[in-house]
């Protein structure tokens, strides 16, 4: 039981995380002027939509409740901080993109670190993959379509 709880705590911790995504994807629709960047948004946010519905229905599953009162990682939340401040900033959305690729990486980990949890249902594991190869695909696709150049 108490691996179970452990996962619920987990899972709830991703479900904040995508949240927080979501939300901010929302806000960076309106702060942004370039359309492929608005389709990137807003496509990403539906995506986290998504997500959530999907990590509620197995926190669920486990008999567990989902609390959003649950604290997203501190990596994050500075990340999240730090986006949101970009978007005062009108005309910076190299920086915004850069923000959203190292939210990104550090949320590709949290779900890493959870898949490689001892105990973890096979149909939360295959949830956890799907999400995290989305996550992967959109970090991917900002390299592929050089909306930044990285070295």
């Amino acid at each position: 039981m108490k691996n179970n709880s452990n996962i619920l705590l987990n899972l709830n911790s991703l479900l904040v995380m995508n949240y927080e995504a979501e939300k901010v994807y929302v806000e960076l629709v309106d702060n942004v002027d370039d359309d492929e960047l608005i389709y990137f948004f807003k496509e990403n946010s539906a995506k986290r939509k998504t997500f959530i519905d999907a990590l509620k229905s197995e926190i669920l599953k486990l008999d567990g409740d989902y609390n959003t009162g649950v604290r997203a990682p501190s990596e994050l939340y500075h990340s999240w901080l730090r986006i949101r401040k970009l978007m005062i900033k009108p005309g910076n959305d190299e920086g915004l993109i850069r923000e959203i690729r190292a939210t990104q990486t550090v949320t590709i980990e949290k779900y890493n670190d959870l898949l490689r949890m001892l105990g973890l249902p096979l149909s939360v594991c295959k949830l956890l993959m799907i999400q995290r190869d989305v996550i992967q695909n959109a970090k991917d696709a900002i390299d592929r379509h050089d909306l930044i150049t990285f070295n």
